[in-house]
């Protein structure tokens, strides 16, 4: 019988160079991955899909100009694949060019009018533009064609959360787990992950998943778990641990390097308004679930027992790691025009990579600048217990505000994170805050000339600010 043909060295899907990309890729070693298909690449340069391969890791590690090399290498010497137009149009979102990313798209459904991918990347595009109606049915579609496309489910999600579905919105988003899965805690014994059903006499551990705020926002969800006759603990960052101490029904807390405590289950901490039912009707929005030390707060607030004026916190950015962060931080010269109101003392409660932009301005004596003695969570909760309002932009610190119940002002950009809903002024999960959006992409200006004119409302006492007593 004579011999097969050995596909490996035709077909570059079956070459030993592809494969070792393949396998370097399920064990998430990246730099592995493109050392593998560079030489799948020089073993079969006119096949598209291996450049576009090195042109996905690539751009995903850093490095644009080689990720854009390979793209454009990949469509110059086969343009026949929608995958790569598809992939390629998330490095061009990478470099914020939408409307490029949006025609590489299109090209990639004119070869392939079903593509799941390409439309689930077109839906995440029109999503972050503001545009969740279209969004939504883009990732419909892509599910109709893939029902398992779990980043396609995942999107879903946040549309319908977006525009106040909760319930449903909720639902669909427990598929991040499927489309990144994230390690489950170790625990000796094991432990089972917690779907749902009766919280009499369990213990539950809370796994925070995400960024700090989401993990401020949903501790909330301890005080169900206590009605419901269960205990939590929750996993929290150190910058936390302190603040997390004193959240309203939480019974431990474990940072980065504690010792596992014993539980029954554990659970997402995002999977807990899910699990729990959430709908707009339910949410548990009673404030403040947060509380500062007394003894921090009384601290603080005599520091700043001398000023005159309406005392004001201000946060212009977020943490830049934040893929969006570029369109949710105004940046200090843009809320700059604020601490030259009249009536005010602004007390500057920005950390981290936002106070490089105090760099050569030259603060005036109606400004207090905290920021640099802020060591967690903690301290600056207790510095706004003693404060009149918070400015803040979409950040951590505008759920610490929020679940303190102080006055807060959020600044939003034109198409902001899901859980601020669309076009509204208020919050069902902060009674206390306020929204101020973008009315076009970009523009800070007329967001801070708004605050402008009702902080000048408030200084005159024509408008209350509205907060806990």
């Amino acid at each position: 019988m004579p011999a097969l043909p050995d596909s490996s060295a035709t077909d570059p899907l079956h070459s030993p160079e592809f494969q070792a990309g393949l396998l370097a890729l399920q064990q998430n070693d990246r730099e592995a991955a493109i050392a593998a298909f560079t030489w799948a690449a020089g073993r079969f340069p006119m096949y598209g899909p291996v450049h576009a391969n090195i042109g996905t890791l690539a751009g995903q590690l850093g490095h644009s100009a080689l990720a854009m090399r390979c793209f454009q290498r990949a469509i110059a010497v086969d343009p026949g694949h929608a995958e790569v137009w598809s992939n390629f149009s998330s490095q061009l979102r990478r470099t914020d060019r939408e409307d490029a990313a949006v025609m590489a798209l299109k090209r990639a459904l004119s070869l392939e009018p079903k593509h799941a991918n390409a439309l689930c990347n077109l839906g995440a595009i029109l999503f972050d533009a503001g545009q969740t109606a279209r969004a939504e049915a883009c990732f419909r579609q892509a599910l109709a064609l893939a029902p398992n496309h779990h980043e396609a489910a995942k999107n879903l999600g946040f549309a319908l959360l977006r525009r106040g579905d909760l319930r449903i919105g909720f639902s669909w988003y427990e598929h991040r787990y499927a489309a990144a899965p994230l390690p489950a805690p170790v625990f000796d014994p094991p432990v089972p992950r917690w779907r749902g059903g009766t919280l009499k006499g369990l213990s539950l551990l809370a796994v925070a998943e995400q960024g700090e705020g989401d993990t401020i926002q949903f501790v909330r969800y301890a005080k169900l778990v206590e009605r419901g006759g269960g205990t939590l603990t929750i996993t929290c960052s150190h910058a936390l641990k302190r603040l997390m101490a004193r959240a309203d029904g939480v019974r431990h807390m474990v940072a980065t390097g504690d010792p596992m405590p014993r539980v029954d289950a554990w659970a997402p901490l995002l999977s807990l308004p899910h699990l729990l039912g959430t709908d707009h009707g339910s949410i548990p929005g009673g404030v403040p679930y947060l509380h500062p030390a007394p003894e921090d707060a009384a601290a603080w607030r005599t520091q700043l027992s001398g000023v005159a004026g309406l005392k004001v916190g201000l946060v212009w950015a977020g943490n830049p790691a934040f893929g969006g962060d570029r369109h949710r931080s105004p940046r200090f010269a843009a809320v700059a025009p604020l601490l030259a109101l009249p009536g005010l003392h602004m007390v500057l409660l920005q950390v981290g990579d936002g106070r490089r932009d105090l760099a050569g301005h030259a603060l005036p004596p109606t400004v207090t600048d905290l920021g640099g003695r802020i060591r967690d969570f903690a301290d600056t909760a207790a510095i706004m217990a003693g404060l009149d309002l918070v400015i803040t932009s979409c950040t951590a610190p505008a759920h610490l505000a929020g679940a303190l119940g102080r006055p807060v002002w959020i600044m939003l950009p034109f198409a902001p994170d899901w859980r601020w809903m669309e076009g509204r002024a208020d919050s069902p999960w902060y009674p206390t805050a306020r929204l101020f959006r973008q009315p076009t992409p970009g523009d800070w200006t007329s967001v801070v000339a708004a605050i402008s004119a009702e902080l000048q409302a408030v200084v005159a006492g024509r408008r209350l600010l509205e907060g806990l007593a």
